[in-house]
This record gives C-alpha cells, sequence and structure tokens, in this order.
C-alpha cells in the first residue's frame, strides 16, 4: 500500500444529500492516517496548576464517557483522566483495560485519550477516542490508524467527541462530536477510508447509535430531539415525528426501535423510523444521557450526576431502581455513574467518578482494581 493511498483524504467534497458538508465552507475534511499520528493542528492544550489542597490529590478519577466491554465479556475498558498523571500519582493518563474474571487492570497505555471508547463487534479491536484523535488499535496498544477531522476546543467554546459506534457488522465507524458533526469511516477489509461528514441541524449532539439492522444512524440532538440518516449514503431521513425536544441520549432495542432519554421532565421515549416517537414514560434520572441495551433487551439508565442506576425491562414496561453504596470503608463513595456497558452474560459494568469500573450482579455492586 503506497502513502498516498494511506492517507488519502477520500471524502472531502462528498455531498451525497440533505445532511452532509462539502469541503466548501464546511469543517476540516476527515482523515485516516496508519499508526499513531498527530492530527492537532496547533499547540497541545497545557495541563492547569493543581494546588495542593485540591480533592484530586487524594482519589483517583476516571473519565465518564469512555466505557467498553469485549464481545467475549473477558475485558472492560475506560479511560484514566490526566488529573493523577499531572500529580504525579500515575505514569499513564488514558486507556486502562481489566480482566472481568479477575478484576485485575492488565493494560495501562499513555495515549491521552478521555472520550469515548467502543469495541470492533468481531475483532478485537477498539477504539478510543481523545479530543481530537481516534485511535483504532488493537488491546495490547498497537495503534492500526488515526482517524481525525473533528474540530478542537478554543476560548469560546468546548468541544469533545462523546459517541463512537460501530455499524453491527463492523464494517463502518461513526464519531460524534459536539463540533456538531457526526463523522464516518469505512473499515471493511481492514482497510481505512472516509466517507461523508454528517450535520446536525441545530443544537448539541449528545449520543448516537446504529439501528440492528445497521441501516440508519439516529442522533440525539440536546435542543432539536433526534435526526437520523442512512448510514450507507449519508443522506438525511425523514424527520422523526413528535419527539422531545431535549434529547440526550440514545440506545437501539431490541424491537427495532430507538429509545432517547430525553433531559426535558427526565423522560424515556421510543421512536421508530416509521411511526416517529411514541408516548414518553417517566425515568427517576434527572438527566438520561448514557443508555445502553443488554442481550435480553433490558435497557440500563444513567447520567445527570446522579448516584442513581434504572434497568428498565424490555418495551419500557416496567423497572428497578439501583442505588450506589454511600461509602465503603477504605475506599469511600464511588461518586456519580456514568456510561455503562453490559457483558453478553448480563453482567453489568458502569464507570463511576471515584470508585472507576464496578460491576453489577443482580445483587449488588463490586469495585474492580482502582487504577
Amino acid at each position: 500500500m503506497s502513502n498516498t493511498t494511506r492517507r488519502a483524504l477520500l471524502g472531502a467534497g462528498l455531498l451525497l444529500g440533505a445532511g452532509t458538508l462539502s469541503g466548501c465552507g464546511g469543517p476540516p475534511d476527515s482523515i485516516c492516517l496508519e499508526g499513531d499520528q498527530p492530527v492537532e493542528s496547533g499547540a497541545r492544550l497545557s495541563l492547569p496548576s493543581l494546588g495542593a489542597e485540591t480533592h484530586l490529590r487524594k482519589e483517583p478519577q476516571l473519565g465518564l464517557l469512555g466505557l467498553a466491554v469485549s464481545p467475549d465479556g473477558a475485558r472492560v475498558a475506560a479511560h484514566e483522566w490526566w488529573h493523577r498523571q499531572a500529580l504525579s500519582e500515575s505514569e499513564t493518563a488514558g486507556t486502562t483495560i481489566w480482566d472481568t474474571a479477575t478484576e485485575e487492570i492488565v493494560a495501562r497505555f499513555d495515549d491521552t485519550m478521555t472520550g469515548a471508547i467502543v469495541w470492533h463487534p468481531h475483532e478485537d479491536l477498539i477504539a478510543t477516542a481523545g479530543e481530537l484523535a481516534i485511535h483504532l488499535a488493537r488491546p495490547d496498544g498497537e495503534v492500526l490508524w488515526t482517524l481525525g477531522g473533528h474540530e478542537e476546543s478554543d476560548s469560546r467554546r468546548s468541544r469533545v467527541i462523546r459517541d463512537l459506534a460501530f455499524s453491527p457488522d463492523g464494517d463502518q465507524l461513526a464519531s460524534l462530536s459536539t463540533d456538531g458533526t457526526i463523522r464516518l469511516w469505512s473499515l471493511a477489509g481492514g482497510t481505512c477510508a472516509t466517507q461523508p461528514v454528517l450535520r446536525v441541524s441545530y443544537g448539541t449532539p449528545m449520543a448516537l447509535a446504529y439501528s440492528r439492522d445497521g441501516s440508519q444512524i439516529a442522533v440525539a440532538v440536546q435542543g432539536r430531539g433526534a435526526e437520523h440518516w442512512d448510514a450507507r449514503t449519508g443522506e438525511r431521513a425523514t424527520a422523526l415525528e413528535g419527539c422531545s425536544q431535549d434529547a440526550v441520549g440514545i440506545a437501539a432495542d431490541d424491537q427495532g426501535r430507538f429509545v432517547l432519554g430525553i433531559a426535558e421532565e427526565a423522560r424515556l421515549q421510543p421512536a421508530s423510523p416509521d411511526s416517529g416517537c411514541g408516548r414518553d414514560v417517566e425515568s427517576g434520572i434527572p438527566v438520561p444521557e448514557y443508555l445502553a441495551v443488554g442481550p435480553d433487551g433490558r435497557l440500563a439508565v444513567s447520567g445527570g450526576e446522579s448516584e442513581v442506576l434504572e434497568i428498565w425491562s424490555a418495551g419500557l414496561a416496567g423497572h428497578e431502581r439501583i442505588d450506589l453504596p454511600k461509602s465503603v470503608p477504605d475506599i469511600g463513595a464511588p461518586g456519580e455513574l456514568g456510561r455503562t456497558a453490559w457483558a453478553p452474560d448480563g453482567t453489568l459494568y458502569a464507570v463511576t467518578r471515584w470508585w472507576g469500573v464496578i460491576k453489577w450482579d443482580g445483587q449488588e455492586w463490586s469495585p474492580l482494581e482502582i487504577p
């Protein structure tokens, strides 16, 4: 493979329909770079000075956006934030991987990734996001591709890659940033090629999900509701009718629908590309931004700096509320819940602010090794 092929910008200026962006007047083009490559357009952000009295000196901290379980359920991955490295309490900042059988850390990488994480559905590959770059890597740390194009933060606005998702067949990766774009990459056959850049009409994109058959991509947009596109062509589909406007979370359920997390009045709302949004149900999670569907169709709901988790039965027929422990000797309180992820056997993993990764076995919470 030539260097030209390896680093080609294959999607520049491509306009396949409403919702895509051309190279003229739009954001930066998407890129695929082989190996671990820098994508920053300017100087790296400097780490702030942390005073001696900050609580970060006493507690570990993981990012709440990133959590993924391998398809076989043997490993779980999350991101250790840069705070502990800046305080000389850790030699690494970035992706951390645990063995779920021993509950011990088996790998730590100094890759500075702090955003979303997703495991490939069929291969032993993991996609991790930082502020600008996305790494497609093996779990041993070998970076196969560096993906880029999302805009960086500036003095007026903070931007973050909030979500990543593989298509069900694993041939496409989608990334979502608060810069207002959804970027697509084709990964079929071990190659990497850029695809259309999608743009939300207005509002802040918060989460994305593929339909169960992989034909559509739907996005929860705060201030807009839900938008969806044809995953193959990038064409914007007909708007979902009847959806609440303050959508902050989304997942594809086992009934061919999407479920939206609505921050306004804390609701969950089913949405079908064919019939639009249905009647919503009340949730006890103040900002239901993290939704995860399990192998049996159950839906885990968390977010909004809450220390409570809800698990809903398939079809949103009913739910149970699960509280985190208030405090445990020697390790203190877990802090708020972030993203959750299901293992194939139905074990639920979650990332918390201070305990790191924890698991729910149906009876009680227990922490994995704390970084």
